[in-house]
């Protein structure tokens, strides 16, 4: 298994259509990856919120913690469906 710690900010308003988008200079076939959110496949055309991946910012800074004390990580497994580059 191959590790690639990626982090970057996306708007609340992104699918994640366009997250996989800014993702593919990193990736050029991660278009052959199922995203999951502890285990559970998430819709790409869908946002964070909206695949009940909550913003808890607020709730962290509430707590007098950093806003980046939990970052949510999404996972991402290959599609073994022989994309062309």
């Amino acid at each position: 298994m191959f590790v690639f710690p990626l982090s970057f900010q996306v708007c609340k308003e992104d699918k994640l259509s366009r997250i996989l988008e800014r993702f593919l200079p990193f990736n050029s076939h991660a278009s052959s990856y199922t995203f999951k959110f502890e285990t559970r496949v998430l819709d790409m055309n869908k946002t964070l919120e909206e695949n009940d991946i909550p913003d808890e910012r607020e709730l962290f800074l509430d707590l007098g913690l950093e806003d980046n004390f939990y970052i949510p990580a999404l996972m991402i497994y290959f599609n073994d469906d022989l994309t062309e580059m």
